[in-house]
């Protein structure tokens, strides 16, 4: 297929569903200002169609990464400094599963989308700052809180300095292959580092790693 061109940074719209494609279309045209928005059904398309160093953003759902995105193509726009903002469904746990595992910036739960939320989203995740939305993170804090429920409070004031910059580096969405190139360590550290952090705070994965130092401050320089 032809690349298409464009003046500017764009936003791709990644979802199967049409319906569900137009209607958030229409939102980020409102939310994104001048931007060029682009839509297709699946990240292969989109990849064919769109050269990556044009987009400043991709849109798309957590559930449907594994099928619709060619191996490493998200690790690989991330890479190129693309941003990620996922829409999950926080009351499933298998969606859930699936954002844990994307190095994203922004995660919104499809409770919350509408066109005002969806601008502060793309406002915060073009401006490098994580993204997650309030349904969301009280879901994920809950599930969090669960898992500590009979276990001693770890706090996050027993993560090292360096814990911490890692930390950081997560918040800003950053994959372990980024992160231990920013702190010019291997990428085997970094994941021991990020597997230090999720067992001090006492969570699965990053995203509630992340979104459990939201609420203890621990982002704050």
């Amino acid at each position: 297929m032809t690349t298409l061109l464009h003046e500017g940074p764009g936003i791709a719209v990644v979802l199967e569903d049409v319906v569900q494609q137009y209607g958030v279309e229409a939102m980020v045209r409102s939310a994104g200002g001048d931007r060029p928005v682009f839509c297709f059904a699946t990240g292969t398309e989109a990849l064919a169609r769109l050269d990556p160093s044009g987009l400043a953003l991709v849109v798309l759902a957590a559930a449907e990464t594994d099928g619709s995105w060619p191996d490493e193509a998200l690790a690989e726009l991330g890479e190129l400094g693309v941003r990620l903002l996922v829409l999950v469904d926080g009351m499933d746990e298998k969606d859930i599963a699936h954002a844990s595992k994307l190095c994203g910036q922004g995660y919104l739960d499809r409770q919350d989308l509408d066109t005002a939320t969806l601008s502060t989203a793309i406002t915060d995740v073009l401006a490098g700052r994580l993204y997650v939305s309030a349904t969301l993170a009280r879901t994920l804090l809950g599930r969090a809180g669960r898992s500590r429920a009979g276990s001693p409070e770890i706090r996050g004031t027993h993560l090292t300095p360096r814990e911490l910059q890692v930390l950081r580096l997560l918040a800003q969405g950053l994959s372990n292959k980024q992160v231990a190139r920013r702190l010019t360590i291997s990428e085997h550290g970094v994941k021991r580092l990020v597997s230090n952090i999720l067992a001090k705070l006492n969570c699965p994965n990053r995203t509630m790693a992340v979104v459990r130092a939201m609420q203890e401050g621990l982002l704050v320089s």
